[in-house]
């Protein structure tokens, strides 16, 4: 059981996906030296132009998903990058101003494929005034899975543990954090949308356990007790207005767990992954902010 607790340690604090990408980086912003906030970075380098997206405070109250854009030279090996947009965020978001903080990473010598990423950057709100300043200290999530690969294996082989123990590790899922926006009881999720109408695709990913859900928009049912199936139920909405909110209610926790739902928004060229941990009778929210 000591071995399980530390393997499951290990998987909720670092909550990444096992794969092999090499510009895949999990680690923190340290402001100040004192205060830590946990930060993933994920990005493709083409003819040295930086594209992808940045997660602040995964798993928290002020979990935030942003798009990213940079440079990489080869050559002098410095990697540079801002964030642009904001593509979700659960801390509390007026209509009036949504500005954030936005990092922007200085010029810092990196290598494709390096185990480690850090630097310096610069916060500045969209419209280039200062506002905190820190320090980035990354490790390749790569690196971190195969670390844990190598842990579990351990597992398998010894002798000294029980079955069940190493059946629990061996069916222990691994979400891809910065891919997929959990939505938990009493949490809202804004949404900056770009395009006139937003789509919702609604299906279950994973084993089907008759998981159930209400979806409501603006306090009126657009989807009511509903079975989710591997078939993917689309819900359009339309942008009538500056601000839209759709309630998920869970009628049920299926068989597996809690009700675990698939909810794709797909926003002009943003599609965001979410899926629902909510117990029955819980609900989420999802404010859709139409971009001024």
């Amino acid at each position: 059981m000591k071995i399980l607790k530390i393997f499951l340690f290990l998987v909720l604090t670092s909550q990444f996906l096992l794969g092999q990408n090499n510009n895949k980086y999990t680690g923190f912003i340290k402001i100040q030296d004192t205060l830590l906030i946990k930060y993933k970075l994920e990005f493709i380098e083409d003819n040295g132009t930086i594209s992808g997206f940045s997660l602040t405070d995964f798993g928290g109250a002020h979990e935030t998903k942003s798009k990213i854009v940079g440079r990489y030279d080869k050559e002098s090996k410095l990697l540079s990058f801002k964030e642009v947009e904001i593509i979700y965020t659960k801390s509390p978001v007026s209509l009036d101003a949504y500005d954030f903080c936005n990092v922007n990473f200085e010029p810092s010598k990196f290598k494709l494929g390096a185990d480690k990423l850090s630097g310096d950057f610069k916060g500045r709100f969209s419209d280039g005034k200062e506002c905190i300043d820190g320090e980035l200290a990354m490790s390749s999530v790569e690196k971190i899975a195969n670390r844990i690969n190598k842990f579990t294996n351990r597992v398998q082989k010894s002798k000294r543990i029980e079955d069940s123990t190493k059946q629990k590790v061996q069916n222990l899922k691994i979400l891809d954090t910065i891919n997929l926006n959990v939505l938990k009881k009493g949490e809202v999720t804004s949404v900056i949308v770009k395009s006139s109408d937003v789509n919702f695709l609604v299906y279950d990913a994973g084993q089907i356990d008759d998981d159930i859900v209400t979806i409501k928009q603006d306090g009126k049912s657009i989807l009511s007790k509903y079975r989710i199936t591997d078939k993917k139920k689309i819900l359009s909405v339309n942008m009538n207005k500056e601000k839209i909110s759709l309630t998920i209610h869970s009628d049920s926790e299926g068989t597996i767990g809690s009700n675990t739902a698939i909810i794709e928004i797909v926003n002009g060229d943003n599609t965001i992954k979410t899926m629902t941990n909510l117990k029955k009778g819980e609900t989420t929210k999802i404010d859709l902010l139409q971009k001024q």
